[in-house]
């Protein structure tokens, strides 16, 4: 029976990475380990791809305080942003890619390094006990539940994107959980405290600075979920904040800048560089999916993730795509 890997959900699909991957920690015997700082065991180093970086450290960081002072600094140099009207707008048009760091915060540093960027003692201590964990082979993931990546975990997350820009508002669309993130950029601020709560995806204002296919966007992000980096990474808190620079560079590339203000989770601002690139298939685009229809993978009481196989009670087969009319036992051709 063959699986769609759109409709799966995101546990599975790392899954069947993790069956096929020569670079894996617990690869079959005779296939290539990666040179990293540190001995991997269980699944730890497991999302470690060939190529990938094999350095450990704090990371880059950001000359400014506060994600506050930096918008600011970047809005006088842009002599004060503005927003666009629709023929000044760049074309970020099509589908997009991730552009390497698959599943890795920082690509600048080797994924399941023990020193993973500027962290915090607690969270220096709350990083060290999930890698522990890991090498025990006890790992589980929110995605699992089927609960959305957030951001800023959002930005190095896998799966399709689509950028529809608009002179208000510009919606970044992953196909991954169909999370989407609404930039405003029509002079607004950010709701004040009494009114904010957390969110999933955070509240992101911002600005234009230049036109035309060179233009960047500048985004300022707060009001946070907390959760982690990326599968098996250190944490972020509610009281984190991100700035963004996102531009298209050539036709086919679009970077982003990004720097995390987090004082309680970050001793220093973390800056990290990512990037996008244009997918070539024609026609392509991104569909609207639900993790819950055939999730099959299931937390157990170790803390460890377990798949359900066919035949097993509770197997959701996914030729049927949560269809009402197949109730659990019943026959499905």
């Amino acid at each position: 029976m063959k699986i769609q890997a759109r409709a799966a959900c995101f546990g599975a699909a790392l899954a069947a990475v993790l069956a096929v991957a020569p670079g894996l920690a617990g690869a079959q015997e005779g296939r290539p380990r990666l040179d990293l700082p540190f001995t991997p065991k269980g699944a730890r180093g497991a999302y470690n791809m060939p190529g990938t970086s094999t350095k450990e450290g704090p990371g880059e960081t950001s000359p400014y305080k506060s994600a506050k002072e930096h918008f600011e600094a970047l809005k006088r140099a842009a002599n004060g942003g503005r927003a666009l009207k629709a023929n000044e707008l760049p074309d970020w048009s099509g589908v997009w890619n991730i552009d390497g760091g698959f599943v890795n915060f920082d690509p600048s540093l080797a994924r399941d390094a023990t020193h993973y960027g500027p962290l915090s003692p607690s969270n220096q201590a709350f990083y060290e006990k999930t890698l522990s964990e890991l090498e025990q082979g006890i790992e589980w993931d929110s995605l699992s539940y089927c609960l959305p990546a957030g951001f800023p975990r959002w930005i190095s997350e896998p799966f399709l994107r689509d950028f529809a820009v608009t002179p208000s508002v510009t919606y970044l669309i992953n196909e991954q959980q169909s999370e989407v993130r609404r930039v405003y950029t029509d002079g607004r601020d950010h709701r004040p405290d009494d009114e904010a709560f957390p969110l999933w995806e955070g509240e992101s204002i911002g600005f234009w600075d230049g036109t035309g296919d060179n233009a960047k966007l500048i985004i300022w992000t707060n009001n946070l979920k907390n959760g982690v980096y990326h599968r098996n990474g250190p944490g972020y808190s509610e009281k984190a904040e991100t700035i963004e620079v996102m531009q298209k560079v050539d036709p086919t590339h679009i970077k982003v800048d990004l720097t995390i203000y987090d004082p309680v989770d970050l001793t220093r601002p973390w800056t990290v560089h990512r990037g996008y690139v244009k997918d070539r298939l024609p026609n392509g685009h991104i569909d609207m999916w639900s993790c819950n229809e055939n999730n099959n993978v299931v937390k157990t009481d170790a803390g460890q993730t377990q798949f359900v196989l066919p035949g097993e009670a509770g197997y959701k087969a996914p030729s049927t795509f949560g269809d009402p009319t197949l109730r659990e036992g019943a026959e499905q051709k």
